[in-house]
């Protein structure tokens, strides 16, 4: 048995309705061909709370408020104004932590954006105002393209060359169903828990260099030097600046994204992409696609996925460990047979809870992948592990990448997970209930000492 998810599952958005909550699927974005467990960089958490100003800081603090007096409430702020928003990240310690790769604050980042050149005609107040949304809230980071109005699609196919594809089908612009649910899951982390970083990559993707620097330790990769290089190479990452224990990776986009990140800035509407969604989403596509990504289309190619849309799970992983600059594992739960039906189990459903409540316990976020499955032609037993559903079949219809960021329990001990779902046109938090949830997940990653001592049984599981 081969336990894998085909990514060619027809990309059709498809509804699966529980008590409580619709959910709305995207195209799948992953592909368990087997278990990839990535080291990452090494990383400091997140910096002690620093709600100080020093006398330099209080400069940038208060030439922004300057700068964004008169900028519009965004409708994506909860009503509040860009001054409130940097009132209440600076007494949170988002404002000053140095979550970042070079350690600048997000204050330092959006000083940046205000007072150097950007790229492509950008524009700074818009670019600062979407990432104090996304920080101040990251429920408001999603998938969904906005549509391209006529002028700008003629513009476009102006502008392309005679033998461009899309001159032959300029209706491949019009993204109903993104593959971007892993890269808006990670988006969502980062602005949530890595406010410096997030608002870094803003400020660099949006200048006239038009990428992001990241600083990684290859001791952190792996412990063999050798094979560090060689997770780097598999994955076709930008390097520059070699010594013997570091190495710099250049994180772009494609320059069709400016073109995207031009229209929602000019056209944005409310449950659109904002121009940062538009940036972010785009590098973390195109670093994971081994530098194939086309954001005007939202396909790639690429050596991994046999699907045009999305992130397989190893290369949403080798993304997701750059960027938090610590050793993520991914974890595939599910067995998946050579047909595409679900037909047991790597470990027990309470040991996937544990992981997941480990990690929220000890302050990161988790993303997972889930499956939906033809449920009405064979049930999933509560409890099952590793064996076959009742012999009938139970074929998965399609997938989605979510983020786990908290759960609570009831007076009589019933789990509830809090999820950001980036493809459900609702920026507010989704609560699914364990005993729905555990069933469906299908993958998740991890920081490796939380699974590390299940590792192994996994491992095995997967391999009989």
């Amino acid at each position: 048995m081969i336990n894998r998810v085909d990514n060619n599952i027809k990309a059709n958005k498809v509804s699966y309705i529980n008590a409580q909550n619709p959910i709305k699927s995207c195209s799948p974005s992953f592909c368990a061909n087997g278990f990839f467990n990535l080291p990452s960089l090494t990383n400091k958490s997140l910096s002690p709370v620093n709600t100080k100003l020093t006398p330099e800081e209080e400069k940038k603090y208060t030439y922004l408020l300057n700068y964004l007096k008169n900028t519009p409430v965004s409708q994506n702020s909860q009503n509040l104004t860009c001054a409130k928003q940097l009132d209440l990240l600076l007494k949170n310690g988002k404002l000053l932590s140095k979550s970042s790769h070079d350690n600048s604050t997000m204050l330092d980042n959006l000083f940046d954006i205000a007072n150097t050149k950007r790229a492509n005609g950008l524009n700074p107040e818009t670019l600062i105002s979407s990432t104090l949304d996304a920080v101040c809230n990251p429920k408001v980071v999603t998938q969904t393209f906005g549509d391209i109005p006529q002028q700008e699609k003629l513009a476009i196919l102006k502008s392309l060359p005679n033998n461009s594809p899309l001159k032959q089908d300029p209706g491949a612009m019009d993204v109903n169903a993104s593959g971007t649910c892993a890269a808006a899951s990670i988006e969502v982390t980062m602005a949530d828990k890595y406010p410096a970083e997030f608002a870094r990559w803003v400020s660099k993707l949006s200048s006239e260099e038009k990428a992001v620097e990241l600083n990684v330790k290859l001791d952190s990769l792996s412990k063999n030097k050798l094979d560090a290089i060689t997770i780097l190479n598999i994955l076709e990452a930008k390097k520059k600046n070699f010594s013997f224990d570091k190495v710099k990776v250049d994180v772009k986009t494609d320059d069709n994204a400016y073109i995207r990140a031009n229209i929602q800035n000019n056209h944005w509407d409310k449950g659109e992409r904002s121009v940062v969604d538009v940036l972010i989403q785009s590098a973390i596509m195109q670093l994971g696609s081994q530098n194939t990504y086309d954001a005007l289309t939202d396909t790639r190619g690429g050596n991994f996925n046999s699907h045009s849309q999305g992130l397989i799970e190893i290369e949403k992983t080798f993304v997701e460990s750059l960027i938090k600059n610590k050793e993520i594992t991914s974890l595939v739960y599910q067995q998946i047979d050579e047909d595409q039906n679900l037909v047991g189990y790597n470990c027990s459903f309470d040991k996937i809870q544990k992981h997941i409540t480990d990690t929220i316990d000890s302050g990161d976020n988790v993303i997972i992948g889930y499956v939906l499955t033809n449920e009405t032609s064979g049930k999933v037993a509560s409890g099952a592990y590793n064996q076959a559903v009742d012999g009938l079949p139970n074929k998965v219809i399609n997938g989605h990448e979510i983020t786990i960021v908290d759960y609570k329990k009831d007076a009589s001990g019933k789990l509830t997970f809090i999820c950001v779902d980036t493809d459900d046109d609702n920026p507010e938090y989704v609560e699914y209930s364990a005993d729905w949830l555990l069933p469906k997940l299908h993958h998740g990653g991890f920081p490796a000492h939380i699974v590390e001592a299940d590792e192994k049984e996994i491992m095995k599981n997967m391999n009989n």
